[in-house]
């Protein structure tokens, strides 16, 4: 016969058991449970971070990257996401982004060791987010790369660094957005049309960085997008993929040159002069050849001469500011409407008069007598 005592003595041993249980599952939880899975907006804006900053940034950056790397696509995909959130802040610091950008090595490397195309995306994703040192590498790294779809994913996140920097400040050296320039010239030089078609909408981007900080880096990409443009636009390849090129990088080119408070420099300058001539060149080769699709029929080549005359007009603009002329010495063209008009011979001998051998802008920029006009 069980005792009064003996019962009691069962119970305590059954609530030791419980506690005990519950201490150990308490201790195998704390380590997920203690980890950050959300960052304050305080420190996704702070100007300096600190040391327990620093930690929940990593327990963080921990979180959210071990579950990026799980098999379980939906959830990877979440995580990714989550990664990405703290950098979608439009206050964004530069120190959070540069102690973010090493509180995410170990996720990096393990993306750099899987090797797949799959992590290759998923690093350069985040990379231009971000904005730093680090993250301009792993870019270059991606236009290298040998798969195309990659280059162009590349391309398009240098141009994130771009207005990342631009907008949020820079977290990375001048050198740094030197050899990414370099990098995107490079890959415009010697890749298909596509990936020219990204890196030129990419350095357009960087035409936008401020001037007071990146002057030099702002007029190379825009020197560098105009070159890359002028090359696509007289080449052999059909009108409309050559229009389309050169009338985006026009298009960046002129923003940039119209920028209140922004400044460029002569080399710039020159390869905007450059692009503009050659988009009208187009048109004025297809006239004196007697190729010049009928009135009605020339859409395409009213609105490339139309957008290069323009892009011509503000880059001239500019160089009489940068050479203190008076700006109202430019005459703005009307190449455009004398195409759409029908009047070609009127079209041919004024283009002719500006852009051919020893005409002012020729002279001026010194470019080959033929350059323009053969």
């Amino acid at each position: 016969m069980r005792t009064k005592s003996t019962r009691n003595e069962k119970r305590g041993l059954r609530a030791l058991g419980l506690a005990l249980t519950f201490g150990a599952l308490t201790l195998i939880a704390s380590p997920a449970a203690a980890q950050t899975t959300s960052l304050s907006v305080s420190i996704v804006e702070a100007a300096s971070v600190g040391g327990s900053q620093r930690d929940q940034i990593q327990s963080f950056a921990d979180h959210w990257s071990g579950r990026a790397l799980q098999s379980d696509s939906q959830q990877a995909s979440r995580a990714q996401a989550k990664l990405l959130e703290p950098l979608i802040n439009p206050r964004v610091s530069i120190a959070f982004r540069q102690a973010y950008d090493e509180s995410l090595g170990a996720y990096f490397d393990q993306l750099s060791s899987n090797g797949d195309i799959g992590s290759t995306l998923s690093a350069l994703r985040i990379s231009g987010e971000l904005g730093t040192e680090d993250s301009v590498a792993r870019i270059i790294a991606g236009l290298e790369h040998r798969d195309p779809g990659v280059q162009i994913f590349a391309a398009g996140r240098a141009g994130r660094v771009f207005r990342t920097t631009a907008a949020n400040g820079p977290a990375l050296s001048i050198v740094d957005l030197d050899k990414l320039i370099a990098a995107l010239k490079k890959a415009a030089s010697g890749g298909d049309q596509a990936l020219v078609g990204a890196c030129i909408q990419s350095l357009g981007q960087g035409g936008s960085l401020p001037s007071d900080e990146f002057l030099a880096q702002r007029a190379r990409s825009l020197s560098v997008m105009c070159d890359a443009a002028s090359e696509q636009v007289v080449s052999d390849s059909d009108l409309e993929t050559r229009a389309r090129m050169a009338m985006q990088a026009s298009s960046f080119a002129t923003n940039s040159l119209l920028q209140v408070g922004e400044d460029s420099n002569t080399e710039a300058v020159r390869s905007a002069v450059a692009l503009g001539a050659n988009m009208i060149a187009i048109s004025l080769s297809d006239v004196i050849n007697s190729t010049m699709p009928a009135v009605g029929e020339r859409d395409l080549q009213v609105t490339l001469v139309r957008s290069g005359e323009s892009l011509l007009y503000f880059a001239l603009r500019e160089h009489a500011e940068l050479n203190r002329r008076p700006i109202g010495n430019v005459e703005q063209t009307a190449f455009a409407d004398l195409l759409e008009e029908g009047e070609d011979r009127s079209f041919r001998n004024q283009a002719a008069l500006l852009l051919g051998p020893g005409s002012p802008i020729v002279t001026e920029f010194d470019f080959e007598d033929d350059q323009f006009v053969n």
